[in-house]
Formats: structure tokens, C-alpha cells, sequence
């Protein structure tokens, strides 16, 4: 499918102010997890000595203020993670609600996309999203030729990949074509 039809589908699709909202939401959604997951330990501290509300408003402090404690080109990563992120999810609900059946190959190298994702959408030098979870450390990754980015970048490439295979299922429905 070319780029043009493409193109088309996603207008069409995001002319329902629904998608839209729901691209809006998860992408802002993805975006706030990796600031609280890069803060948690000062989260959790502020909680016990402050309360709920104190600790909310330095929540939305962090995340409005997440750009200036990453490297800038970590911060643009993730971005891009989150957009495509809340891209992929509007097209796969609008999928399963106007076609009603998923398509398992998609699906599985969607998820694969968003799990690298959620791993490594910042930079190494802060604990890099979940892997730290894992206990594979910023020592680790900073190893790597490119610190760690290449591993969001990866999660780019795949989001993006997925994202045009979904767009395409749209497009042309279930049916395989005709030869």
C-alpha cells in the first residue's frame, strides 16, 4: 500500500475525534510512566512525608519538567515512542471495532515494539525505563555505541513497521489480495 493511501486511512480514521483523544491520552499516558518510573523512590518519599496532594503536584512537575533531566535526543525518543505508541492503540482499537477479529502476526510484533518501548525509551545515564527493573544498569548500556539509544530507536523502527502493517489490514480488510 502506498504512502498516499496510507495517508488517507489515517485521516479518515482520526476525523472521529475519538481516536484522536484516545492517541492524545495513551501517548501523554506513556509519556508521564517514564518520568514516575525515573522518579518512583522521590515519589514514594514524598508521599510518606507530604501526602496525596503534594506528591500529585510534584508528579506533573516532573513530568512538564521530564525534557531537562534526560539527554535531549533521549527526550525526543521518547516522544516518538509515545506518539507512535498512541497511534498504534487508536488504529488497533479502530481495528478490532470495525473488523472485529485481530490479526496475530501484527499483534505479536506490535507488542514486541511496545515492550522495547517501555524497556528503553530514555537514556542510559537515568536507569532507562524499565530495564533497570531488571537490573541491567545505566554501566551497561552506557557500553553500547550509541549509550542505550539504539535500543529506542529499535522501538521506533518497530512501532513504525507496525503501525503501517495495521494501517494496511484497515485499508484492505482481512482479505488477502488477489494476484
Amino acid at each position: 500500500m502506498e504512502s498516499k493511501n496510507k495517508i488517507s486511512t489515517l485521516k479518515e480514521i482520526f476525523k472521529k475525534p475519538k481516536y484522536a483523544l484516545i492517541t492524545i491520552l495513551v501517548s501523554v499516558l506513556f509519556y508521564s510512566l517514564n518520568a514516575i518510573i525515573k522518579n518512583w523512590k522521590l515519589l514514594v518519599s514524598m508521599f510518606s512525608s507530604s501526602g496525596f496532594f503534594k506528591t500529585i503536584n510534584l508528579l506533573f512537575s516532573l513530568t512538564a519538567g521530564f525534557g531537562n533531566t534526560v539527554k535531549e535526543s533521549s527526550h525526543i525518543s521518547l516522544i516518538l515512542i509515545s506518539i507512535l505508541f498512541g497511534i498504534l492503540f487508536s488504529l488497533i482499537l479502530y481495528k478490532v471495532k470495525i473488523i472485529k477479529s485481530e490479526d496475530k502476526k501484527i499483534g505479536i510484533i506490535a507488542s514486541i515494539g511496545i515492550f522495547i518501548g517501555v524497556l528503553a525509551p530514555g537514556c542510559a545515564a537515568c536507569g532507562v525505563g524499565l530495564l533497570a527493573v531488571f537490573g541491567i544498569s545505566a554501566a551497561i548500556l552506557s557500553l553500547l555505541p550509541f549509550a542505550g539509544l539504539e535500543i529506542s530507536i529499535l522501538a521506533i523502527i518497530i512501532l513504525t513497521y507496525s503501525i503501517n502493517k495495521i494501517l494496511e489490514k484497515i485499508k484492505n480488510g482481512n482479505a488477502c489480495p488477489i494476484r
